[in-house]
């Protein structure tokens, strides 16, 4: 099973832009990126995979949490993905099942999958609160955890 982490109390995350919570700009900037392009794909597409496929994986708490940080119209695709995985808990998923579900759901292979989340995954920690960077992260296995984390 993968090893939960936080950040270590030494390290600050360093914020490195703070975007706006408008729904355009934050699917302007998975839609232009070159991983998106490549692939072929509508930005809400590759928005829904990795947020839902997160959203699997966050306790019900936490996913509720980080679609109120996303604020209304972003935080409305995590709303749509908790909805459809109905009340169960948080599903425990290594790095290689998260990516290999993004890449069914989006139908891509999983190389690209992994380009396509960290667009998303940047997309998303650039518009929510350190804090709540630090909560998702601390709720993902290593490896996931360090892609979602800002850079350091």
């Amino acid at each position: 099973m993968a090893q939960e982490t936080e950040l270590p109390p030494n390290i600050t995350p360093v914020k490195e832009r703070d975007e706006s919570l408008d729904l355009q700009g934050f699917l302007d900037e998975i839609g232009n990126s070159r991983e998106v392009l490549v692939n072929k794909l509508e930005a809400r597409d590759a928005a829904h995979a990795v947020l839902c496929t997160l959203a699997r994986r966050l306790s019900d708490g936490e996913d509720v949490k980080l679609m109120r940080a996303l604020g209304r119209d972003i935080g409305e695709i995590v709303g749509e993905c908790t909805i459809l995985r109905g009340p169960s808990h948080a599903r425990r998923m290594h790095r290689d099942e998260f990516i290999g579900d993004v890449a069914d759901h989006l139908k891509i292979p999983v190389d690209q999958a992994f380009r396509v989340m960290t667009v998303v995954f940047t997309a998303v920690r650039d518009r929510i609160p350190e804090d709540e960077v630090a909560a998702v992260a601390s709720q993902l296995p290593a490896d996931l955890a360090d892609s979602f984390r800002r850079p350091v």
